[in-house]
């Protein structure tokens, strides 16, 4: 099972030093072996315990931390509303339950107004994460159903007291859908498709869906749980430039349910695309070519929105589709 965490805050505000703020609670805890590697927008930290040996060959037990200093990511419509973004990103939490419980009952004593969010639709305030820590430990804690959010009035009213300390005085920001003064938003997508016996053939749907189209350019790397597929649009433009390669995880047997609605549709992850901005037109193609032969699946992205296949042909065929078509709302129940 796969599942991500995000810690929240106020969108607008200068996040520069907010970078190292995870990494030295995670060393006071006792993970100090540490891998990093910045870059102009997020760095991210690997980080284990200091008498684990393995490092990469045993990521079960590593600690992966997205630090967002510039980069916008902002994981649903609710949160776009509420004006909160991601200032941390934990890329997998599954087994690291009770670390990452422990770690932001040490974080939200000092950002008290902050949230925590989990891709199964679920959010926690600093109130929530004390009652959850103080009480009997529990693994499952992210999973209990207690804590769902099933009407944002609940979340508000849990909230508004923090929330509206939290924008007192605050200046307003200029937002358009995907700019905020120069700054690029962050958001992934997901095909999902039924639940398989098996998933194992996941990432040969993928790399026949991309080899069936013109002057691409695919890397395919296997793991044991899932494989990562990268591909480049531009064949002449040096491959490793982050900024043109599209990202693909095939979840070959990793569980990958991004939120209460999915799961209890039946659904999971097959395939997730993590960076769609300034790739839409390459994801809708590429999301175009594996609808003609898997059409049941569903592209779901982050902010909240559906698309079945008979929606991505209209926006393909569309002659005047552009890249704003991933933030067109969808109605949820069409499907």
């Amino acid at each position: 099972m796969r599942y991500e965490g995000r810690i929240l805050g106020k969108a607008g505000v200068n996040k520069m030093e907010a970078a190292y703020i995870l990494v030295h609670i995670l060393i006071d805890m006792g993970h100090s072996m540490r891998f990093s590697i910045s870059k102009e927008e997020y760095s991210i930290s690997y980080m284990k315990e200091e008498n684990d040996i393995l490092f990469f060959e045993d990521a079960e037990h590593m600690i992966e931390v997205y630090s967002y200093q510039r980069n916008m990511e902002i994981p649903t419509e609710r949160a776009n509303e509420l004006g909160l973004e991601t200032y941390y990103r934990f890329s997998n939490i599954f087994g690291k339950e009770l670390i990452i419980l422990e770690l932001l009952h040490r974080y939200l004593q000092e950002h008290t107004n902050d949230i925590f969010y989990v891709d199964n639709g679920r959010y926690y305030n600093k109130a929530m994460i004390d009652s959850i820590y103080n009480g009997k430990p529990d693994k499952n804690w992210i999973y209990r159903s207690s804590y769902s959010i099933k009407s944002i009035d609940y979340y508000i009213d849990r909230c508004i007291t923090t929330l509206a300390a939290f924008t007192s005085g605050m200046l307003k920001t200029l937002y358009s859908k995907n700019i905020i003064e120069g700054v690029e938003l962050r958001y992934e997508g997901r095909i999902i498709g039924k639940r398989l016996n098996s998933k194992q053939g996941l990432p040969h749907r993928m790399i026949h869906t991309l080899s069936t189209m013109n002057n691409r350019k695919i890397v395919n790397i296997k793991r044991e749980s899932y494989n990562i597929v990268y591909v480049k649009f531009n064949k002449d433009d040096y491959f490793y430039n982050e900024d043109k390669v599209i990202e693909i995880y095939c979840n070959t047997q990793m569980i990958d349910i991004p939120t209460d609605e999915i799961m209890q549709m039946g659904f999971e992850t097959y395939f997730r695309i993590t960076d769609l901005i300034g790739k839409e037109m390459q994801v809708l193609e590429i999301v175009h070519n594996y609808f003609k032969k898997f059409p049941e699946d569903i592209f779901y992205i982050d902010n909240g929105c559906f698309f079945t296949k008979s929606q991505i042909d209209e926006i393909f065929n569309n002659k005047d589709k552009n890249e704003k078509w991933i933030f067109k709302e969808r109605e949820r129940s069409t499907f």
